[in-house]
């Protein structure tokens, strides 16, 4: 007997919905909005240098600035991350990590940071992001993992740019759109392994 069109369909559906359902279960979602005070320029408080001078050539783009704007400029970061914009409010952990230039024409940086989190319910805990940085109004990079509250987590951040108090100091705003597995049961740590499964 043939089967509909619409038929097809609807089983196409559920199977799709019995595929990803288990998939969510064991996932949750977690959302984290921090501050991110960037100081730079040469100054004593600066906390953005560079690490590697480029080769070149130099990239003329008008979204590039100099001194940094050789092709392979590499720059290094520690800054300070923070509950609100204001450069005053609490201290809630660090950003740590590098980008270098790496177009020879436009404004594309390759980043690779981590965010590290020293107070509240997530102390101690970190989460790994990198990508591209395009200049753009809103970054989006990915979330490639973590360790603590954010052990095993996928997503995405974004990143804008919300206030500047000067030319050298600036601040921006993170917003983390990550899962993390469900914590195993007692039950399931204690569950014995499969025969086929040899730790070595």
């Amino acid at each position: 007997m043939a089967i509909s069109v619409a038929t097809r369909l609807l089983l196409l559906l559920a199977a799709a919905v019995a595929l990803t359902a288990p998939v969510s279960a064991w996932r949750r979602p977690m959302r984290v909005t921090v501050y991110v005070q960037e100081y730079l320029g040469n100054g004593s408080e600066t906390t953005e240098k560079v690490l590697v001078r480029g080769p070149g050539p130099v990239n003329y783009h008008r979204n590039i600035y100099p001194p940094n704007n050789f092709f392979g400029d590499t720059l290094v970061m520690d800054d300070l991350v923070t509950e609100s914009l204001d450069n005053t409010s609490a201290p809630v952990g660090r950003v740590y990590g590098t980008y270098m230039l790496s177009s020879m024409s436009r404004p594309v940086y390759v980043v690779s940071f981590t965010l590290q989190l020293t107070t509240g319910r997530y102390n101690g805990s970190t989460i790994v992001m990198g990508g591209i940085d395009e200049r753009l109004a809103v970054v989006d990079h990915a979330v490639i993992g973590g360790t603590g509250a954010f052990l095993g987590a996928q997503g995405h951040v974004l990143s804008k740019l919300v206030h500047a108090y000067s030319p050298t100091h600036v601040v921006m705003e993170l917003d983390v759109y990550a899962s993390v597995p469900v914590p195993w049961t007692q039950a399931e740590k204690e569950a014995p392994t499969s025969p086929f499964i040899i730790d070595h």
